[in-house]
């Protein structure tokens, strides 16, 4: 038979604090954060978005004319947006300056215009229903959305907690006629 002490009794609160501390910082607790939340995270969806902007081929019908510029969309979050802005900066994809442009929920449709959308901070209704307005439409879907691939989506950053894999929907990027060239997938990296 164990006794304990008044000093032991007092520490058992302590204790529970620490390991409820400890469980909430176990990595399926941290599986909540998304890659759009970190520095980090966000450097490495940049870096892919400019690598597809660069190695996806758009079908010809995606640009509304020969001078029309590669939109790149934002639908939700603002995260992204500096980055991106500061890498596409002066830069031109297939000869079309690149364009950043945010795009509220309410006006989606516009989002049809867009060669590359990106899905950012959003309930998952409000993705599906992006998702179905841009179906069979040539604009590529990208978000660190969980299940975005799985949704719709084209493209998903997912966070493993020691790499990011990028889950493709090879279906949806069939119908919307966007080819993907040979060196697509050589650019990575794992986090820090």
């Amino acid at each position: 038979m164990t006794i304990c002490s008044l000093r032991s009794l007092r520490a058992i609160p302590a204790l529970l604090i620490l390991l409820l501390a400890v469980s909430l910082a176990s990595p399926a607790s941290l599986a909540a954060v998304q890659l759009s939340d970190t520095p980090l995270g966000r450097r490495v969806m940049v870096d892919y978005i400019v690598h597809f902007a660069y190695h996806l081929q758009w079908p010809v019908n995606a640009f509304s004319n020969s001078s029309a510029p590669f939109k790149v969309c934002l639908m939700g979050g603002d995260s992204l947006s500096e980055p991106l802005a500061a890498r596409f900066k002066n830069q031109r994809i297939d000869g079309r300056d690149v364009e950043l442009e945010k795009i509220e929920v309410k006006e989606m449709l516009r989002a049809r215009k867009c060669q590359i959308v990106v899905l950012s901070t959003l309930d998952r209704p409000t993705i599906i229903k992006a998702l179905v307005a841009l179906e069979f439409f040539p604009v590529l879907t990208v978000s660190d959305a969980e299940r975005f691939a799985a949704t719709g989506g084209m493209i998903e950053f997912a966070d493993s907690g020691r790499e990011v894999a990028l889950r493709m929907n090879k279906t949806m990027l069939e119908k919307a006629e966007l080819k993907m060239g040979s060196s697509l997938f050589r650019l990575g990296r794992k986090p820090e």
